[in-house]
């Protein structure tokens, strides 16, 4: 099964999103840069050490990632208020708005890989991709 898992995601992911292309707009973005502006999204306000689990990152590695988001105007950093020692992250009108676009922009680029597959094959794909986020929700 480790193979499985090992083989099976970095291939599903390249065959999916090796041809797509964020949208930076006027920001001199890469893919790591978008990567974390949508877990940033996706997070409700992550902290740092969220982001890195999600992005497999040191924290390290990533400060200057975050950096350059927030001198972007794209990212705020906020000092949590439960937890002084965590710093959690949200996205401005900006960086909302670029997340949202390259959201409905990777949704379009999805459906135009898989609409040549049977429709039976698509709705397997469909209930596969959800059965994977609920149980890796649960690990």
């Amino acid at each position: 099964m480790a193979l499985q898992i090992l083989s099976t995601f970095p291939l599903f992911m390249h065959k999916i999103f090796h041809d797509f292309r964020y949208e930076t707009g006027e920001y001199e973005l890469n893919k790591t840069h978008m990567k974390a502006l949508m877990i940033i999204h996706m997070g409700d306000n992550p902290h740092m050490t969220h982001v890195c689990h999600h992005m497999n990152m040191e924290k390290g590695s990533l400060t200057p990632v975050i950096d350059s988001l927030i001198e972007a105007g794209l990212v705020e950093r906020m000092r949590n208020k439960e937890d002084r020692r965590k710093v959690n992250l949200s996205l401005t009108g900006k960086g909302k708005h670029l997340v949202v676009r390259n959201l409905h922009r990777a949704q379009e680029h999805i459906l135009k890989k898989i609409g040549h597959l049977p429709e039976d094959m698509i709705d397997r794909f469909k209930r596969a991709v959800l059965d994977l986020h609920e149980i890796a929700q649960k690990l």
